[in-house]
């Protein structure tokens, strides 16, 4: 139970780090209604699900990105070859935020978080050039990988749907390889 305690206190500390992003950010929307989830997700299910859905997302956009301009063949490679495998998992995760009836609202739009780059990190990404572009790609692909592992993490002591417990227990797995990958490109 302490441990459960912990990881819950954990996700919300991410899921509310995110909320002081900025002075010049808006106002949170009025929230309309209370949302009827499915039973089977506990609420560190659900909040892992909303988070991982953006963060994969983002990085999707940051993937493509780099197997353009990446200036090497083995970055733009290993950014093709993850994307696949980012683009698999995030549909896994829609599917599960669906029959949850969690909402499909991007609860994380304009926050600044561990592991998901800003609208305007990505923009300035997008305008790097040249030998400048990798390290920063690697970089933020490091801190999205180290930030999902901790993440999937506290999904085997917190979560409870069997679904959510697996594919998070995959993505743990994989993104633990995918770090040692990416530290064997530099």
């Amino acid at each position: 139970m302490k441990a459960l305690a912990v990881v819950a206190l954990l996700l919300l500390g991410l899921v509310s780090g995110c909320a002081g992003s900025s002075a010049a950010s808006s106002p949170p929307p009025p929230v309309n209604t209370v949302v009827e989830t499915d039973p089977a997700f506990n609420p560190t299910d659900l909040a892992w699900i909303e988070l991982m859905v953006p963060m994969d997302e983002q990085l999707l956009r940051v993937l493509a990105l780099a197997e353009k301009q990446a200036v090497s063949p083995a970055v733009r490679t290993f950014a093709a070859s993850i994307a696949t495998g980012h683009q698999a998992e995030l549909t896994q995760l829609i599917a599960l935020r669906t029959r949850s009836k969690a909402p499909t609202a991007n609860q994380h739009e304009g926050h600044d978080m561990p592991g998901m780059m800003t609208e305007p990190e990505v923009v300035a990404l997008s305008n790097t050039a040249g030998s400048a572009f990798d390290p920063l790609f690697e970089k933020n692909l490091e801190e999205h990988l180290e930030q999902s592992i901790i993440v999937a993490r506290s999904i085997r002591t917190a979560g409870q749907e069997p679904a959510v417990k697996k594919l998070a227990a995959s993505i743990e797995h994989s993104r633990a390889d995918q770090l040692k990958q990416l530290t064997a490109l530099s």
